[in-house]
């Protein structure tokens, strides 16, 4: 077990805004997203997932966000490793079918493996109704050691009928057999081995106490104490450090001051800090007016991030590593906007659902009730870090999931009543 790693950051500029934590809904744009050429391979696999029970209009325009924000849904794709692929979808109703009748929840999970066959089923049972409370989409990701991550989220009614929510994680195998539960909020996961990061208890201020989880059982590793400068945010864990955004707004000529509020026309000094288990900080300063969104720390200590510049769609995919070599990889064409959604551990292949049309709202956006593109459909890319031209371009419905194989030599989505199987090629 590693030994817990205790660090106080006294670094002199906060963050920032950015990235990809709350943004706004962008303005339509003149050209559609259909108007790009689709490239890439046909399916190699097809698998109708009627029989298994998808519900009648589970992909039609607006399904996945009608009572979103009441009703806890599920629709996700994860690949367990290179040969089984794990598909969930809620089989309970999206809304309730009268006011005065809860929804009671069933998620459905299936494994197939890289050929289709169907290897695992099951279902799992949770709280979906928010009770009038606002709720968030359910989730399902890779897990420590090759599981199935599940969040579950709900909100019930305690003792004294007061509104309760709960949250937590439960970890199963290919087989869909309980491997672990955990409760309490998973702040996230580590990018290359997936472990998983909660928050001990919860504060607004002064130092945070983090408990990394890794390995089988999913089993407590290291324990961290932070105390964040005023500001931090976009804050990325790895297993053996981490990496967050810092800013510096300009509220008098000249003269950057750190600050948790964001001063709407101010301009922004940022940096990246990332700090190792050793407790060495290094740190790469940003050029004036750019911003970035984490995406992650790669096994080597390196961060991966998005660097936006302020009033422009555009943004770079930036690798920074210790000493200050950074690298910039492919993306997204100019007028889409999107986020590294899948990605292989070393990077070498990753991939996103983008638009460039009205912005499909982030589900806290959709929680406090911005108006967005919900139904706007966009594209899907999957790059290579060592080609300019994308592997893959094509429409891609917003209601629909896809996610890379962890060597990135498949894909896998699930759209249109099915899950479906595309070959890339191995990775040069």
């Amino acid at each position: 077990m590693r030994s817990a790693l205790i660090l106080r950051i006294a670094v002199a500029m906060p963050i920032a805004i950015g990235g990809n934590l709350l943004v706004g809904c962008s303005s339509a744009q003149k050209q559609g997203a259909s108007a790009q050429t689709d490239i890439g391979p046909p399916a190699a696999v097809r698998v109708s997932l009627k029989a298994d029970g998808l519900p009648d209009g589970f992909f039609q325009p607006g399904a996945d966000t009608k009572c979103a924000s009441q009703i806890i849904g599920y629709r996700f794709v994860v690949w367990l490793d290179n040969q089984n692929v794990a598909v969930g979808f809620n089989t309970s109703p999206n809304c309730r079918l009268s006011p005065d009748r809860e929804v009671s929840g069933n998620l459905r999970l299936l494994v197939l493996d890289v050929g289709g066959a169907l290897k695992a089923s099951r279902d799992l049972y949770y709280l979906a109704d928010g009770n009038g409370e606002l709720v968030a989409d359910g989730e399902g990701m890779l897990g420590t050691n090759g599981t199935l991550l599940v969040r579950i989220e709900s909100v019930n009614l305690d003792k004294e009928g007061r509104h309760e929510s709960k949250s937590g994680v439960r970890l199963l195998d290919a087989n869909l057999k309980d491997v672990a539960q955990r409760d309490g909020f998973l702040e996230q996961t580590t990018f290359a081995d997936h472990a998983l990061v909660f928050q001990d208890g919860f504060t607004l201020s002064g130092p945070r106490t983090y408990s990394l989880l890794d390995g089988p059982g999913a089993k407590k590793i290291s324990h961290r104490q932070v105390d964040w400068p005023a500001g931090a945010m976009d804050r990325k864990f790895g297993e053996r450090g981490f990496a967050f955004m810092l800013c510096g707004q300009e509220l008098r000529p000249g003269q950057y001051t750190s600050s948790n509020v964001v001063h709407e026309g101010a301009k922004f000094r940022c940096a990246l800090n990332a700090l190792t288990e050793d407790g060495t900080v290094w740190t790469v300063l940003l050029k004036d007016g750019e911003t970035a969104a984490l995406v992650g720390i790669l096994a080597d200590g390196s961060v991966v991030g998005q660097v936006h510049m302020k009033d422009s769609k555009a943004a770079r995919l930036v690798v920074w590593k210790k000493g200050g070599h950074s690298e910039v990889f492919p993306w997204l064409p100019p007028q889409f906007e999107g986020t590294v959604d899948t990605a292989v551990s070393d990077f070498s292949r990753y991939a996103s659902f983008a638009t460039n049309d009205a912005k499909p709202c982030h589900p806290i956006e959709r929680v406090l009730g911005k108006t967005c593109g919900e139904n706007v459909d966009g594209r899907w890319f999957v790059f290579d870090r060592r080609s300019q031209i994308p592997l893959v371009n094509r429409a891609f419905p917003k209601n629909s999931r896809a996610a890379l194989s962890p060597d990135g030599n498949h894909y896998a989505s699930f759209e249109a009543n099915e899950l479906r199987i595309y070959s890339l090629g191995a990775s040069r």
